[in-house]
């Protein structure tokens, strides 16, 4: 169920979201280039770590600014996963609702999107 939120809003927080997995698949490729002991590729991801942490920095200052929170998410079965987020408004209440994505369209977003950092994109 979707929140009444901007589609800027909603843009950041699918990039918040996409930003997180990037990092999480970047760090664990640097693990396995320094255990093969490949060190100019290590490198090169260590670079591209800071570069993406930096963008996920920015991000989440701009959702932070705007009061919205992402938290972790839930895996609904085998080929969906929610990311449930919330918005604090200033009357003092909440607006929540939640993401819903294909794990499928996950992987085939990422592949993509990956692919710009390892082929001079």
């Amino acid at each position: 169920m979707r929140a009444n939120l901007s589609d800027e809003l909603m843009e950041a927080i699918n990039e918040a979201i996409y930003l997180d997995l990037e990092l999480h698949i970047i760090e664990k490729r640097m693990m396995e280039a320094e255990k093969k002991g490949n060190k100019g590729f290590a490198e090169h991801l260590n670079v591209l770590f800071y570069k993406v942490s930096s963008k996920r920095k920015a991000n989440k200052q701009y959702l932070k600014d705007n009061g919205i929170t992402v938290y972790d998410p839930v895996k609904v079965d085998e080929f969906f996963v929610e990311y449930p987020y919330s918005q604090k408004v200033s009357d003092g209440g909440y607006k929540e609702g939640t993401n819903r994505y294909w794990r499928s369209a996950m992987t085939f977003n990422l592949k993509k999107r990956m692919g710009g950092y390892f082929k001079g994109g």
